[in-house]
């Protein structure tokens, strides 16, 4: 019998729920509605495993997101618990959980360093289905042209905050047009650019 423990918490940006396996942390959910008995009767579908809650043990990782939340750079050095994935998922994964804060890397930059330069949709695959949003950060990658892409953790309007809270402002605009756009793009969009999206 499998025991996932789990915390839920709200904060201005919506519900959160964070799960937690035996050897690490499973699963963090967040959105506006955020339906946590949904989420946790999927997390527990399979007969075998159950969950109960507990606070405790997942208090420093609600504190790490709670922190992050506000502006704060906490160091998300908690242990994964990433084993049903492909060894190409945990590459992207890896990858994609080492771009400094603050900082945006295009779908083509992962693909390369992952070692599979054309794979940029199924880097944007992988990251739409990141069971850690937030610890792993989804939302730092974009597409090449400046676009967002898509975010598992709530659609673009999510991403574009997530975004905002690292740089500390709001109102950014993220696609490149004329010149006054571009100066709004505050990052560095590491990759080369591409003749269309490159994302999920």
């Amino acid at each position: 019998m499998t025991v996932l423990k789990y915390a839920t918490f709200d904060a201005d940006i919506g519900r959160f729920l964070v799960v937690r396996g035996d050897r690490g942390l499973r699963a963090v959910r967040f959105s506006k509605n955020l339906d946590v008995e949904r989420e946790l009767s999927q997390l527990t579908r399979d007969g075998r495993v159950f969950a109960v809650e507990d606070r405790i043990t997942l208090r420093r990782v609600v504190d790490d997101i709670r922190d992050y939340l506000r502006g704060r750079q906490p160091r998300f050095d908690h242990e994964l618990e990433l084993e049903s994935l492909s060894e190409f998922s945990h590459r992207v994964l890896d990858i994609v959980a080492g771009i400094p804060y603050g900082s945006l890397r295009s779908y083509k930059w992962v693909a390369a360093q992952a070692g599979s330069p054309r794979a940029t949709r199924p880097v944007g695959q992988i990251l739409s289905r990141n069971p850690l949003p937030i610890i792993i950060p989804c939302h730092r990658v974009v597409n090449s042209d400046g676009t967002l892409g898509g975010y598992s953790g709530g659609g673009t309007d999510m991403k574009r905050r997530l975004i905002e809270i690292e740089n500390g402002q709001i109102g950014l605009a993220f696609q490149r047009g004329g010149d006054e756009a571009k100066k709004q793009v505050l990052f560095q969009i590491e990759g080369d650019a591409t003749d269309g999206d490159d994302g999920d």
